[in-house]
């Protein structure tokens, strides 16, 4: 199924899986993983120390540092520029637009239909959103009128609100005795953070999950297979674990999908982070316009 895709790639999957020892496999991908984990627990473990938005500053110079360390040390020759054309940066680009334009609109003209709760098979918590990293008020789930869907009274409540970086923009103020206005921290806080999401995400995401991970779904020596090689395997697998990695599954799965499109369609990881980044850009900039910080 869509084995045209490889065309003009000269490589042959092994017949046998070669099963690498733990050590050596966790060395041998430290430089696509490595990353991941930086980014992971800065904020998933330090956010939950100290403010949000301070834990995204160590984030953003850390995770932005460690992939820097390993591409001077040549570890992602992925990163080529060589025979890109403009049309393809404009398809890139085209790309980043249509589908976060596909994942910030059913948000904004339904979004209590996309945080739903549906009963299936007697669960009332299948929905269009996932619910983990989201903090919903107890009270906030009613029942539809005549239905048994379960409808959100309320938005949820996001680690990245406003409130929150105002928090941290004055506790940044109170800790470093700073003689400058707290609104001009979070400014800062907030830049941060949308340059993060623009610039640092889109690089540690695409080298595990397009680089790496699809690539290793076909050989355990995933740097000798070409960028963008396809099989049904490695595509289900790697699709499936970005949306698993995303609280908002149903428009993943479209995103998704476009950005595999382009990955194997142009065999170029420059143009699926240009892509990332385009998007993540415009959901920042959407984000900070209708304080929609959930969507964050």
């Amino acid at each position: 199924m869509f084995s045209f895709l490889n065309r003009g790639l000269d490589y042959e999957p092994p017949k046998e899986r070669e099963v690498m020892p733990t050590g050596k496999l966790l060395s041998y991908a430290q430089s696509h993983i490595m990353p991941y984990v930086v980014y992971g627990v800065c904020t998933a473990v330090l956010a939950k120390i100290i403010n949000p938005y301070q834990a995204y500053v160590f984030a953003f110079l850390l995770t932005l540092l460690t992939v820097g360390i390993y591409y001077f040390k040549g570890e992602y020759p992925e990163f080529t520029l060589k025979n890109l054309k403009l049309g393809d940066w404009l398809l890139a680009f085209a790309i980043g637009v249509v589908g976060i334009a596909l994942w910030i609109l059913p948000y904004h003209f339904a979004w209590k239909i996309m945080f739903a709760k549906i009963p299936v098979f007697g669960n009332e918590n299948i929905c269009l959103s996932l619910t983990y990293g989201f903090d919903f008020a107890e009270d906030a789930f009613h029942k539809a009128s005549g239905a048994l869907v379960l409808l959100p009274s309320e938005l949820p409540r996001s680690s990245y609100s406003r409130e929150i970086l105002l928090a941290g923009a004055s506790q940044m103020k109170d800790f470093f005795h700073l003689g400058i206005d707290a609104g001009v921290l979070a400014n800062f806080l907030l830049f941060i953070r949308i340059a993060g999401a623009t610039l640092m995400v889109p690089l540690f995401e695409e080298l595990f999950s397009r680089s790496a991970l699809t690539r290793f779904c076909v050989a355990e020596k995933f740097k000798e297979v070409p960028i963008g090689y396809y099989t049904k395997r490695s595509f289900l697998i790697a699709l499936g674990f970005f949306i698993l990695s995303h609280p908002w599954w149903f428009v993943a799965l479209i995103w998704g999908g476009l950005i595999f499109f382009l990955y194997y369609y142009k065999k170029s990881l420059p143009l699926c982070i240009f892509a990332h980044g385009v998007s993540n850009l415009i959901l920042g900039l959407y984000v900070v316009a209708t304080g929609n910080y959930y969507l964050w």
